[in-house]
């Protein structure tokens, strides 16, 4: 019973202890920048009556007899999840989205805070101003750079601060340039070109072109499954389409050849012959001097319709034929010029003597030729002469597709765009449709531009823009400096970049052997002589070219005006930027935070702040959205993580512990006032 009432008084304690942390969470349930704390129990040390015994070959194992007494807390922990952000529209009130301590300094001490109500003290200094801590960051240079060499220190703004104007002599560059992006030529097609089908071509039937009745496309011939079957009236034979027709005589067939020739086979010495004519038709004639009434059905609906045109009589004696659709297929490189066939099946009427004239622009510049048909030319001669007219020294210039269609591919950029394409044969509108030209791909340069204002003498702003455009030469880039008002570019306005096969810079030259580029103000200013720095020869600390998104940018230039500090703005990264009287912007800072791996280690201080401890680790230091996956919200406080809900249920639960364990002593006091009374 003495043991109950120990436990009894231990849970007691547990519970009162439990409730002291619920009331310090609710008490700072508006406490901007806190974090809940949580009570957690744990048994104490138990009494062993009687130890475990092992099992033995007659009788089982005894478990063991133990009497805990009590509980005690294990651990207080800080709850650092995350608080909601509360608008104030005060520049200075900051909050932390994500993880990470504001860093703040009284005299050698560093003390950690989530609670971001600064202001700027008379000194410039920003401060905590409750407790007159200073936040501490990184303070940049007077070109408004912070070196990544800058050490932690006191955040200080220059305030009222007046800067003569100095002239820019030296750009500096970084980033990267992307390797895997190349530039693109103008491609241009046109549609469909076909040409007769003429016997011994033997090309596949399923991708024909049927033109009369049909004026369609052979398509959806299944193998072993698609029939024409011909009857002249005595005679019926049924032919299968195959993808592979060895032979004469075994009712298969795969291209127009196969078929006229097992047709022949079954019916030129009876009844008819078919043979194909000079326009891709197959014509029936009579072989027997007696009249045929002809008729042709098939399962495939086009190959029905393209083949009834032949249905019907034939006769030697009253010179009575019949024949099918015209077959055109797709035309090839070796295809005269005077067999060729538009897309619906429609002869171009090239002739020997006509005179395709071609005229294009490419880039800037109209190009023009002439090419004399013959009897002989094919679709490669047209393509090569083609070629030679538009100046293409890119592969594969101009070509032709599966579809017989003329593919153009210029060289790559867009100063070689190829655009108004025309090919024109006087009084032949066939042609001149079929030859009309359709852009696929616009010609495209692979650009970045990296812009930076710079100052005069005088303290005027000029902005420069350094533009590099790919090449065609692997690993070269040509790059453009010029200007946006009335200065005038003097010298070193161009150059190359080249960089080695790992992406580190190969080299940097600027055309005609100089070294500098020089700018004329054009205001009574001296002429600016500026460097321009993009990293280390084979180094990666300046321009780099990898396979990945162009971010060059010009970092850093030493020129400013003169002007006077106005006012500030802080980012999400917690830069402070300065925005002086003559509308020059310059970073002055940059608000540092600090993680630990272990911020439940932390020891609170009192003040909203933190101090580490042993078990914290040491304080990592970083900037938000770079080391550290934080962001600094601007005129915004972080509220306080104590859910109320939260608090009262743990509340509730606290004071049923406390009134249970009372209960605990309450009853083993009566059991020991029985225990007395036993003497009576």
């Amino acid at each position: 019973m003495l043991r109950s009432l120990f436990a009894g008084v231990s849970g007691l304690r547990g519970h009162q202890l439990r409730m002291d942390v619920i009331g310090n969470n609710i008490s700072n349930v508006n406490t901007i920048g806190f974090k809940a704390g949580r009570a957690n129990f744990r048994e104490l040390l138990a009494i062993t009556l009687r130890g475990a015994t092992r099992p033995t070959s007659t009788t089982g194992g005894t478990d063991p007899l133990q009497i805990g007494l009590g509980m005690g807390v294990s651990t207080i922990d800080t709850i650092f999840s995350q608080g909601n952000l509360e608008t104030t529209g005060k520049i200075t009130d900051l909050a932390i989205d994500g993880t990470g301590f504001f860093i703040l300094r009284s005299g050698k001490t560093k003390y950690y805070t989530r609670a971001g109500a600064f202001s700027f003290d008379s000194n410039g200094r920003l401060v905590d101003p409750a407790s007159g801590w200073v936040v501490q960051g990184k303070m940049a240079d007077e070109s408004g750079n912070i070196p990544s060499s800058s050490v932690i220190e006191d955040i200080i703004l220059p305030f009222g601060q007046k800067a003569p104007a100095k002239a820019t002599t030296k750009i500096e560059f970084t980033g990267n340039l992307d390797g895997s992006q190349v530039p693109l030529p103008t491609i241009l097609d046109t549609g469909i070109i076909l040409a007769i089908e003429k016997a011994g071509d033997n090309t596949d039937m399923n991708g024909l072109y049927a033109n009369g009745q049909a004026n369609s496309f052979i398509t959806g011939l299944v193998a072993g499954v698609t029939t024409i079957t011909v009857n002249d009236g005595t005679t019926e034979k049924t032919y299968t389409y195959v993808q592979n027709d060895t032979a004469v005589g075994n009712g298969q067939f795969r291209s127009l050849d196969d078929l006229i020739a097992e047709i022949n086979n079954d019916f030129e010495s009876t009844s008819f012959r078919a043979a194909l004519d000079s326009n891709g038709a197959i014509v029936m004639t009579d072989t027997s001097g007696v009249a045929h009434t002809l008729k042709f059905t098939s399962n495939n609906p086009v190959l029905q319709t393209a083949f009834a045109a032949a249905n019907g009589e034939v006769d030697s004696s009253s010179n009575k034929t019949t024949k099918t659709d015209e077959f055109s297929r797709f035309a090839n490189k070796n295809e005269k010029l005077i067999n060729l066939r538009n897309s619906i099946g429609t002869n171009m009427g090239l002739v020997a003597g006509n005179v395709i004239e071609v005229s294009a622009v490419v880039g800037d510049t109209s190009v023009s030729g002439s090419i004399t048909v013959t009897d002989t030319m094919t679709l490669e001669d047209l393509t090569n002469e083609l070629n030679t007219i538009l100046g293409i020294n890119s592969l594969p210039g101009v070509s032709i597709d599966s579809d017989g269609s003329i593919t153009i591919q210029g060289d790559p950029g867009e100063d070689n765009a190829i655009s108004s394409v025309a090919l024109r044969v006087a009084s032949n509108t066939t042609f001149n449709t079929a030859m009309s030209f359709v852009v696929e791909q616009e010609a495209k340069d692979i650009t970045h531009s990296a812009s930076i204002t710079v100052f005069d003498a005088l303290g005027e702003e000029h902005v420069i823009t350094l533009t590099f455009k790919k090449t065609s030469v692997r690993n070269q880039w040509t790059w453009t400096a010029t200007t946006s008002g009335d200065e005038i570019i003097s010298s070193g306005s161009s150059g190359k970049i080249t960089f080695n096969a790992n992406g580190s810079l190969n080299s940097f030259t600027f055309d005609n052997g100089l070294t500098t580029l020089k700018i004329d103000p054009n205001n009574g200013a001296e002429v600016m002589d500026i460097s321009l720095d993009v990293g280390t020869l084979g180094g990666y600390d300046g321009i780099t070219q990898f396979a990945s998104a162009s971010t060059a940018v010009a970092r850093y230039q030493d020129g400013y005006s003169n002007g006077d500090l106005d006012e500030i703005s802080i980012d999400r990264s917690g830069k402070i930027t300065g925005v002086f009287s003559n509308g020059v912007t310059k970073t002055l800072a940059q608000i540092s935070l600090a993680t630990f791996n272990n911020p439940g280690g932390l020891i609170r201080v009192g003040g909203n702040a933190y101090l580490p401890s042993g078990n914290s680790g040491v304080a990592i230091i970083g900037e938000a959205g770079e080391s550290i996956q934080a962001e600094i919200i601007p005129g915004t406080l972080e509220m306080s993580n104590v859910d109320l809900a939260q608090e009262f249920t743990n509340m509730i639960i606290a004071q049923r512990g406390f009134q249970a364990n009372s209960r605990v002593i309450t009853t083993s006091d009566e059991m020991l006032t029985e225990l007395v009374n036993l003497k009576r």
